[in-house]
This record gives C-alpha cells, structure tokens and sequence, in this order.
C-alpha cells in the first residue's frame, strides 16, 4: 500500500513540478527572498537546500571563503554571503548563472560567480568551505537543466569532483555533501575512496514519502 501511495503521488507530482517551473517563481526562506529561473532547481520544492542551509546557519563562517558547486539559484550562496562568508557560486548551467546572478543584484551581496563543470572554471585557491548539492542519479544529462539531477551513467560528476578536490582544500577545509536515500551512495563513496577521501555522516533527515536525506562530510584520507 505504502509502495503503491508513492507512485501515485510521483504519477501527479512529476507534471505538476514540471508546470510549475515553466515560470519564473520567487521563493523565500530565512527571510532571503530570490527568484527561481525556468529550467533551475527550485530549492523550495526539494528538501536537500534546506537541509544545507540550516546546518551552514549553525556553523562559523563569518569572513570564511566559501565555494558553492552548482550553485542553481544561489540560494545557500546568498545566505552565506549574509552571514558574512567571503562567497563563490559556480554551476555548469548558463541559466542558471543567469540565475544566481539575479539573485545577488536582488540582494545586493558581492558574490564571485563563475560558469564551470565542476572545477573547470573556477581559479585555484583553498577555500575554508565547500558546500555541494550534486547530481547524484546515474543517467546522462540530455539537456543543461538535467545536470542539476544527473551524474553521469558512470558517475562521471563524482569522477571529476574527486579527481580535483585536493587542489581546492586545506587540512581543515570543510566539505559539505547532502545525499538521498534514492541514489547510490555505495558506489559515491566508492568513487570518493579510489581518490582518497571518506564520508563521515553529520545529520539525517527524513522527508516526504519515506524518503531520507543524508549530509556528509567529506574528509581525506
């Protein structure tokens, strides 16, 4: 019954999410107001930016340098950036670049913000905290929106992140992961270990239809 119940749910939810985002929406949360792009992840109707945002909300990272990946909205960039984070927002996605860029005018907050695939565009430097809420299903992208979801069949994204990350940290850098129940973490943590990093879990959180998230720090080795 409980089975059945989720696939009815996703049978209506999936095209209602998809009409809802064919507009532009704002959306607000810790009284930080931004505007939510057709075709970027909308942080209002998933539990995983959230999750990031309240635990970073407990943290000290007053004058810390910051880097945000994939950033979609900007949303935990603009947070930071009001607490006093020294604040990098990059995605893979023009639109959404477009996005965050938009939502720092709204706000009027200085935020570095760069187009890259994973570290590609970003200029190497460690920074004190790295928050990421990645693609973590296992298809490939057919479009740029569908990055924000998808990994790669061979978990290309986690591939690239690992191979790179050790250029971008210092021994007391914090890395930052959420996950979900529904994607594959034994074979993340996999990809992490063949490059000498470890996910220590921190917080669980339990979510709508017996779903789960899952935030991570990722230390080396």
């Amino acid at each position: 019954m409980r089975k059945f119940f989720k696939q009815l749910v996703s049978f209506f939810l999936i095209p209602l999410t998809r009409w809802y985002l064919r507009k532009e929406r704002s959306f607000t949360y810790h009284h930080t107001t931004i505007k939510v792009l057709p075709g970027v992840f909308h942080p209002g109707l998933f539990y995983s930016t959230k999750f990031l945002i309240d635990f970073i909300l407990t943290q000290p990272i007053h004058n810390k340098s910051l880097l945000e990946l994939g950033c979609g909205t900007g949303l935990i960039s603009i947070i930071s950036a009001k607490e006093g984070a020294i604040v990098t927002a990059s995605d893979i996605s023009k639109q959404a670049i477009e996005n965050v860029t938009a939502n720092a005018r709204l706000n009027q907050l200085p935020i570095t913000i760069t187009l890259s695939d994973v570290f590609d565009g970003i200029q190497q430097k460690q920074f004190d905290w790295i928050v990421i809420n990645p693609p973590y299903y296992a298809r490939t992208p057919k479009n740029e929106s569908e990055h924000a979801w998808h990994c790669g069949e061979n978990f290309e994204y986690f591939e690239k992140l690992f191979r790179s990350l050790t250029n971008y940290i210092h021994p007391t850098t914090q890395v930052i992961i959420v996950l979900t129940l529904g994607c594959e973490q034994k074979k993340i943590f996999e990809v992490g270990s063949q490059h000498g990093f470890q996910f220590e879990l921190l917080m669980e959180r339990n979510v709508l239809f017996d779903g789960k998230d899952f935030l991570y720090q990722i230390k080396k080795t």
